[in-house]
C-alpha cells in the first residue's frame, strides 16, 4: 500500500477541514447560522496556525522593509535564529515584525470581515447552536492545525518559506471573506431564510480552497496573487555571511552601559523625529480638553514606539561584536552566534569619526565607514519569476557603522584604511 505523501496528507487536512460545514449541513441539519459560525472559526483557526508558523519561517523576505526603517527594519535585517526547546525549528528574530503586523493589524481585521459576513444572516445563537459552533470549530481547528503539523513542521515545509509567504493564505482568505461580503450580502434582500447565502458562501469557500490546492500543487501555475504578492518559490534562500580564517586581529563591542544609554537616546530622538509627533500632539490636545484618560492613551502609544525603537536599536549594536581582520570588519551577533555582515576594505571610500550625545557622556568615539553601495530597495510592480529572484546580498560591502568605541584609530588602523579616506566630525550622526 502506498503511503500518501506530505502534499497528500496536507491536501486532505485541508479537504477535512473544510468538510466539517457541509457534513454539518447535510447530515447534522445545520442551521445558515452554525454553518457560518464555523465559517467565521475557520478563519480563527487559520489565523491562529499562521501565527504559529511565523517566526519559524527559514527565508528571507523578498521585499522586506530596508534597514533605513528605524523602528522595525534593523530586526528584520537580523541573520541566524535561536534555538528553541521541544522539537520546533529554530525561531528567526528577523520574522517577529511581520508576526507583530500578523497580530495587531491583519488578525483584528480579517476578524471584523468575517463576523460581518456572519452577521448577514442576522443570526439567533441559542445554546444549540452555539454547542454546535464550537463542535464545528473546534473540528476546522484540529484540521488546521493537522496541516501545519504535517506540512510545515513534520516536512520541514518551514525550509521553504519567509515569515512574508506564510502570509500570504490568509492574506488571500480576507480577499476571498471580501469578495463573499458583497456578493452574499444583496442576496439576503430577497432570500429571508438565507439559504441562497449560505450557498454562495459554501460553493464559494470550496472553489476557493480548489484554487489554491491547485495552483500550490502546480509549479507551473502561478495565479495574480503570486505575481503581486509573491510565493514561498520567490523568497530568498538565506546566504551566511563568509568570515576569514583564523582569529581576527581586533575585537570592539560596545559596553553594557554605552548600549543601554545608546538605545534610550535613540528611541527619545526616533519620538521626536517621526509620525508618533502627532502622539504628542494628540496628548497635548486631549490635556487642552481635559480628557485625562486619553491623554495617558497617546502618552502610553509613544511609550509603546518608544520602546519598540529601544529594543531594536539594542539588539542592532548592543548585541553585536566587531572583528577586524587584516582587511575585513566582520560584524558578529554573539546572542545569535552568526555573523550579520560584513565590509572589505577595498569598498570603503570613506571614514567619519564623530561623537553624538552619548559618545559625548562616557568620553567615545563612532566611526561609520561608507562604501558607494546602493542600499535602496528595487521598486516594481510585480513580483519577479521564481528564476529571476535576486540572491541574498549577505556578502556585499554595505555601509558599516561602529558605535561609542574607546579605540577608533585602532579599528581604522587595523583595516588598513587609508589616510585620504578619513573625515572627521564632531556632531550628532
Amino acid at each position: 500500500m502506498r503511503l500518501p505523501s506530505p502534499h497528500d496528507s496536507g491536501a486532505l487536512a485541508v479537504l477535512a477541514s473544510n468538510a466539517v460545514a457541509p457534513v454539518g449541513v447535510l447530515l447534522l441539519g445545520w442551521s445558515p447560522s452554525v454553518l457560518f459560525g464555523v465559517f467565521v472559526a475557520e478563519v480563527a483557526a487559520v489565523l491562529f496556525w499562521t501565527c504559529v508558523k511565523i517566526p519559524f519561517a527559514a527565508k528571507r523576505p523578498n521585499n522586506a522593509m530596508g534597514e533605513d526603517n528605524r523602528l522595525l527594519g534593523p530586526l528584520q535585517a537580523k541573520r541566524g535564529g535561536l534555538s528553541v526547546p521541544g522539537p520546533f525549528p529554530p525561531f528567526y528574530p528577523r520574522n517577529v515584525p511581520v508576526l507583530l503586523v500578523t497580530i495587531f493589524f491583519l488578525v483584528p481585521l480579517e476578524l471584523v470581515v468575517a463576523f460581518m459576513v456572519f452577521g448577514l444572516i442576522d443570526p439567533v445563537v441559542t445554546d444549540e447552536t452555539a454547542g454546535r459552533i464550537l463542535l464545528g470549530g473546534v473540528g476546522v481547528f484540529v484540521g488546521r492545525g493537522v496541516e501545519t503539523g504535517t506540512q510545515y513542521f513534520v516536512n520541514a515545509g518551514y525550509r521553504n518559506h519567509s515569515a512574508r509567504s506564510v502570509l500570504l493564505s490568509p492574506f488571500k482568505l480576507l480577499i476571498a471573506i471580501a469578495a463573499l461580503l458583497a456578493v452574499a450580502g444583496p442576496l439576503l434582500g430577497s432570500v429571508e431564510s438565507g439559504i441562497l447565502a449560505v450557498t454562495v458562501v459554501a460553493a464559494g469557500k470550496l472553489l476557493y480552497d480548489l484554487r489554491s490546492l491547485q495552483v500550490e500543487r502546480d509549479e507551473n501555475k502561478r495565479g495574480a496573487f503570486y505575481r503581486l504578492y509573491g510565493s514561498k518559490e520567490t523568497e530568498i534562500e538565506p546566504v551566511p555571511v563568509a568570515v576569514p580564517e583564523g582569529e581576527p586581529a581586533h575585537r570592539v563591542r560596545l559596553g553594557r552601559v554605552s548600549a543601554i544609554a545608546d538605545a534610550g537616546y535613540r528611541s527619545i530622538r526616533y519620538t521626536l523625529s517621526s509620525g508618533v509627533l502627532w502622539c504628542y500632539a494628540g496628548a497635548v490636545a486631549m490635556a487642552v480638553f481635559g480628557a485625562g484618560s486619553l491623554t495617558l492613551a497617546c502618552l502610553a502609544l509613544v511609550g509603546v514606539f518608544a520602546a519598540v525603537r529601544a529594543t531594536t536599536r539594542y539588539l542592532t549594536y548592543g548585541t553585536v561584536e566587531y572583528r577586524c581582520y587584516d582587511d575585513v570588519l566582520v560584524v558578529y551577533d554573539e546572542v545569535l552566534d552568526e555573523p550579520q555582515a560584513r565590509l572589505e576594505r577595498d569598498a570603503i571610500t570613506d571614514v567619519t569619526v564623530h561623537s553624538d550625545a552619548v559618545d559625548r557622556l562616557f568620553g567615545t568615539e563612532t566611526v561609520e565607514f561608507d562604501t558607494d553601495v546602493e542600499t535602496g530597495p528595487d521598486v516594481q510592480l510585480t513580483v519577479p519569476e521564481p528564476e529571476e529572484v535576486n540572491e541574498d546580498d549577505a556578502n556585499a560591502n554595505h555601509p558599516q557603522v561602529v558605535p561609542h568605541v574607546d579605540d577608533a584609530e585602532t579599528i581604522i588602523e587595523t583595516l588598513g584604511v587609508g589616510r585620504e579616506q578619513r573625515l572627521t566630525s564632531n556632531g550628532d550622526d
